[in-house]
């Protein structure tokens, strides 16, 4: 991925051969939906826009004009808002509604909500009649820099975060900076806590950017987010290219701060949106990493002050340190029993990835104050 892709209005492309596809970011591309989804996908005739009720009250008219112009016939079904769509009783009422509304494998099912409605449509599309086309229509920061690409789609299990799901990529991404000015300013910082990762991990002049623009960014500037949205895109779309399915170890590195940020998602209820435990995540792992001397203090402290200064709260919830090892070992990436942890090296420097023994764990959770 070339600084030329992340400039102007030109579409990012995800690499992945025949399942490549665009990820178009840029001010009133709401409008621009249904034709966008003729050009990619010429014989869905007929959508079903799976969306909350707030969605639908906020942005619904724009989206099915769009649809309506392109002469795409949509219908609409309404899922609950946040995490409460990620279960296996909404995904079989899902695919009833898809069912009952006659759509066939040509059709396509519009993710039109947050990372929640994002993951609940991918793993639905994924399954249904063996496979349907998706689009992504993120309406969060969060979606829009993170959880519309990649291809993974999952429900929730009681047992933690994402354990239900699949491997299905989009055929199309429209990210409209536009949508983000009515969020709530909680979903603005929580989509912000994923971009800030992505500096860390990947980007030293995004980071800086973050750092200087940060009111603007929280503010919702449009163009302020297109900057930042665009850059996001850019880096997670690299990564999946060269790493489609998490299984090469490149791109484990965007679970920097997930480790023990799905842990207190599943500890609290959900109670803390995504991108608030995975702050405290990133700190937790940001901690750990410079007890192994792998990242320098300056940068932790850096990395603890931008995110801070964003708005994002860091004290630790009232969770338990054996409760949060309990939940960390069921993470996906915990293996043979040890927890393993995305180690950050510096501000735009390649992470590491490796088990980290309990003991240090415990007592950097214990230091941050858990338990």
């Amino acid at each position: 991925m070339t600084t030329a892709d992340t400039a102007g209005d030109s579409p990012i492309t995800v690499e992945l051969g025949e399942r490549s596809y665009l990820v178009h970011v840029g001010r009133g591309l709401i409008g621009r939906v249904g034709a966008l989804i003729r050009e990619r996908l010429p014989a869905a005739r007929k959508c079903a826009v799976v969306t909350s009720k707030a969605i639908l009250g906020i942005h619904g008219n724009a989206l099915m004009e769009a649809l309506g112009g392109a002469s795409i016939e949509a219908t609409s079904v309404l899922v609950p808002d946040g995490e409460e769509a990620k279960t296996w009783s909404c995904a079989e009422r899902l695919i009833g509604e898809l069912l009952e509304n006659r759509l066939a494998r040509k059709s396509a099912v519009v993710a039109f909500g947050g990372g929640a409605v994002g993951d609940l449509s991918g793993f639905v599309s994924a399954i249904f009649l063996r496979g349907v086309s998706l689009v992504q229509v993120p309406t969060t920061l969060l979606a829009q820099v993170d959880s519309s690409l990649g291809g993974k789609a999952a429900v929730n299990h009681p047992m933690g975060k994402n354990l239900v799901g699949a491997f299905h990529q989009p055929s199309l991404v429209v990210s409209d900076p536009e949508l983000l000015i009515t969020l709530p300013r909680r979903e603005v910082l929580s989509g912000m806590a994923e971009v800030v990762k992505h500096g860390v991990i990947a980007d030293s002049e995004l980071f800086d950017y973050i750092e200087k623009r940060s009111g603007e960014l929280v503010d919702t500037d449009p163009d302020a987010l297109s900057h930042v949205v665009r850059r996001s895109v850019a880096i997670k779309a690299r990564l999946v290219s060269l790493d489609e399915r998490d299984s090469k170890g490149v791109r484990v590195i965007l679970n920097y701060g997930h480790t023990a940020g799905h842990a207190l998602e599943t500890l609290t209820g959900h109670e803390l949106r995504h991108g608030e435990a995975v702050a405290m995540g990133m700190e937790i792992a940001a901690r750990i990493s410079a007890e192994l001397g792998l990242i320098e203090e300056v940068d932790v402290g850096r990395q603890i002050r931008l995110l801070e200064r964003l708005g994002l709260g860091m004290t630790p919830p009232k969770v338990g340190v054996e409760d949060m090892m309990d939940a960390m070992r069921r993470d996906k990436k915990t293996e043979r029993g040890s927890i393993r942890f995305v180690l950050p090296t510096g501000i735009g420097t390649p992470p590491v990835f490796r088990a980290v023994q309990d003991e240090l764990i415990s007592s950097v959770l214990e230091g941050e104050g858990y338990g």
